[in-house]
């Protein structure tokens, strides 16, 4: 997906097309090349430059990750179920901002990794809950150090004062975008 200049290319690209999940990655589609692009002036344009921030945050954060066979995408559940347990599927995927079929997936691949597991609702056995294992749980303390590992890189320098204000622009941003 390219940005879109002109509003019949906007309104032709749904909403799930836009959200941002999990805050980490996935603000506009961007190729790699635009990175290294000398000619590419991201004062220019907040999206590049947000993206750019937001790619190297991934990296980084999936790059402490791997070392548990972890996922950036299976570590923003994790958060959900640590917050709270027994989340249904369709809970999580409106938290994450993810289709069914790629929720359905991650669940699958982390009940096979024994992060998590399923169980039909006790009122509505058509609704799956999904709970943590105790490697699942096991992993909450361990990531939040690489999180605080990654941000405190990315914020180095800055005041708290800055760090707050930065945050607060941040989210207002979001929430611009979110009420599209």
């Amino acid at each position: 997906m390219g940005m879109h200049s002109r509003a019949s290319d906007y309104d032709r690209c749904s909403k799930k097309t836009l959200t941002i999940p999990f805050g980490i990655g996935y603000i506009i589609g961007m190729q790699t090349s635009y990175w290294e692009a000398p000619n590419v002036d991201f004062a220019e344009s907040p999206a590049l430059l947000i993206n750019k921030l937001a790619h190297a945050l991934a990296l980084d954060m999936d790059r402490r990750l791997k070392c548990h066979d972890v996922t950036v995408s299976q570590w923003a559940m994790l958060k959900q179920l640590w917050q709270q347990e027994g989340r249904s599927q369709v809970e999580l995927q409106d938290l994450l901002g993810l289709d069914g079929a790629t929720i359905t997936g991650l669940v699958q691949r982390m009940t096979h990794l024994g992060l998590i597991q399923r169980k039909p609702d006790l009122s509505d056995k058509r609704v799956q809950r999904v709970f943590l294992t105790e490697k699942g749980r096991a992993l909450e303390q361990i990531t939040a150090i690489f999180e605080e590992e990654v941000n405190a890189h990315a914020l180095e320098g800055f005041s708290t004062d800055e760090r707050a204000f930065f945050i607060r622009l941040l989210m207002r941003a979001l929430q611009n975008c979110e009420e599209r």
